[in-house]
């Protein structure tokens, strides 16, 4: 296998200043011209235009300020202050003015200014610095552990450019990310994967739509909306949530971040990767007015095959286009109401080696929350509730795949066209509420509540074309069923309590879950039922409902040993509820390896 070094995708500007100095063989000649007319014709240099000169200066030090700029009031005219402060603007017909010097940082600062004919008026400019009026920054803080988790924040994201979340999964210590097609890349952490980490965007709990992951959970939430990414490297993430062994939490592109007063903020990017021949464009745009506040993404990606470094062609076309909107109030300083959601479809996306393609991906979400801060006083430090749902629909079949066409089996005989597909759905609503309590100086207490609600339903369809071109289900498949109509709800609570021994923290967090599965008993088979049971006999129809109660907990210890360096410790036990198809699957692929083995979920699990 050969693999190339990405090309770094670059992008440029391009800034145009206007010229406001005048040459000085231009300001010599009008001088010179000056001159001669006051000398020749005294009459006419009653009505001759004027000039005004001066200096920009900061009113504390003196010293000079360039690029001060300098605007006439009421008309079109300026002029900037050069390297040592000083301006000159004209010609200007004789008469009285108002200038106004303006400067980041400094106070405007409007002058009187009487302009001669014929001759310069001169004027200084003493600039008072003052603060520059911004919104109060808001700061939010997690007490984390050095060591138990890594977090990527929104500058560099950008750096990274990356076509999918997948891809910052890989520059984080610790954690790496499986190919899953050309846009979607499944998370590994510490050699967990798939079910064992659970993965969260703004609060929500999200799962592939795919039965064997051909999407992953990061891939229906595009890398530019991305303000943070964390990962959770080990059982230390039980406030996020349960049933999981490690953890990915994103939050999306902060709200109130915008000044008051900007109503619009706009910006386009694209980039085209010429080594995995992927073309991107980006588009947002967000504002604030009052308390109010929103922001649009947008983003349209679409890759083809590219050829790989030893001259191999290598499938990888998709066609990805998203759009997302959020909207907040803030009905208090110290509080946030937001609302949010969005639309992504994915098209014709590739997985070569796989015997399937995806035809698409459908997927839309949507979610509430309240948040509140009263600040670094009194017993309550914060206080969030979120609730959310969403759906992804998802199609593959192996159209343009050779099994697609006729062939031969090993032993030569004829094998007919085969037509393939899996359709599958996945819906899911959830919520959570949660708070922090400082107890003392020293002592920090977080408890909550959190929950939601996945329904899942797959099929996959297998028939034969005919020498006459009809299609027939061959004798030996009996079900189409990969999610029989599958249900998994969970509920749970959790606390942590933060204590700081001096310059140690130890933290301690304790969580139980309950657990309910089932499945439509209309769609589960005999043979699932027959198999499923151990031994002779059948599994009853009443064992597919089942409940589970899990307990987790882990405690971390951090120290500082200096500036750059700091000791941690840690240790935990998590429970992961089995999932869909550990539970229900009726003669489905594994997903751990490229094998032709089929299993039969078991749902006491």
């Amino acid at each position: 296998m050969s693999s190339r070094t990405p090309k770094d995708r670059r992008s440029r500007s391009a800034v145009c200043r206007p010229n406001l100095h005048a040459p000085i063989w231009i300001l010599f000649a009008f001088s010179f011209i000056g001159l001669f007319a006051r000398s020749a014709e005294p009459a006419r240099a009653q009505s001759a235009d004027g000039y005004v000169a001066g200096a920009a200066v900061d009113a504390e030090t003196g010293r000079p300020l360039p690029g001060v700029n300098v605007l006439v009031e009421g008309a079109d005219r300026g002029a900037g202050a050069g390297p040592r402060g000083r301006f000159r603007l004209g010609p200007l017909d004789p008469g009285s003015y108002t200038l106004e010097a303006r400067f980041v940082g400094y106070a405007p600062l409007s002058r009187e200014v009487e302009v001669p004919a014929g001759d310069t008026a001169s004027v200084r400019f003493a600039l008072t610095p003052r603060t520059v009026g911004l919104e109060a920054v808001e700061v939010t803080a997690r007490r984390e552990t050095p060591g138990a988790s890594e977090r990527l924040q929104k500058a560099a994201i950008q750096e990274a450019n990356p076509r999918d979340g997948g891809e910052l999964i890989r520059k984080m210590p610790g954690a790496s990310a499986v190919r899953r097609g050309p846009v979607g890349l499944d998370p590994v952490v510490r050699g967990l994967r798939a079910g064992q980490v659970g993965v969260y965007v703004d609060g929500m709990r999200t799962m592939p739509a795919g039965p064997a992951r051909m999407d992953s959970p990061l891939s229906h939430t595009g890398p530019s909306t991305m303000q943070s990414i964390e990962v959770a490297k080990g059982p230390y993430a039980l406030t996020w949530g349960g049933s999981q062994l490690s953890a990915i939490r994103v939050e999306t592109n902060d709200l109130f971040s915008v000044p008051r007063s900007e109503r619009l903020n706009g910006q386009v990017k694209t980039g085209y990767d010429t080594n995995l021949n992927s073309y991107d464009l980006t588009g947002t745009a967000d504002g604030r007015a009052g308390a109010f506040a929103y922001r649009l993404d947008a983003a349209y990606r679409r890759g083809d095959a590219y050829e790989s470094g030893d001259g191999r062609r290598v499938p990888a076309h998709f066609l990805n286009r998203e759009a997302r909107a959020k909207m907040g109030y803030k009905p208090g300083e110290n509080q946030h109401l937001t609302a949010g959601g969005g639309y992504q479809r994915q098209d014709d996306v590739a997985y070569p080696g796989r015997l399937l393609d995806a035809q698409f991906f459908k997927s839309g979400r949507g979610r509430l929350g309240y948040e509140y801060t009263p600040g670094s006083a009194g017993l309550v430090r914060s206080v969030t509730v979120k609730a959310y749902g969403y759906q992804t629909l998802h199609t593959m079949n192996n159209e343009g795949k050779p099994t697609y066409q006729a062939g031969t089996f090993p032993d030569g005989s004829r094998r007919p066209p085969l037509r393939i597909a899996v359709n599958a759905d996945i819906t899911t609503f959830g919520g959570r509420a949660a708070t922090e309590l400082a107890l003392s100086p020293d002592l920090r207490l977080k408890l909550g509540a959190d929950a939601y609600r996945a329904y899942r339903d797959a099929e996959r369809p297998f028939q034969v074309v005919t020498k006459e071109g009809g299609l027939k289900t061959p004798g030996f498949y009996e079900s189409d069923q990969i999610w029989p109509g599958v249900t998994i709800a969970d509920a749970g609570v959790f606390a942590q309590i933060t204590r700081l021994f001096g310059a140690v923290e130890a933290t301690g967090t304790v969580r139980a879950d309950a657990v309910w599965a089932g499945a439509d008993e209309a769609q589960v088979t005999d043979t699932y039922l027959d198999i499923a049971e151990p031994g002779d006999g059948s599994l009853d129809t009443e064992q597919l409902d089942q409940q589970d109660l899990d307990v987790s907990g882990a405690v971390r210890l951090g120290a500082p040993l200096s500036e750059a360096w700091t000791l941690t410790a840690g240790g935990g036990t998590a429970v992961r509820t089995a999932g869909a198809l550990e539970r229900y699957a009726d003669r489905f692929p594994s997903n751990k390896a490229q094998t032709s083995s089929e299993f039969i979920g078991d749902p006491t699990l």
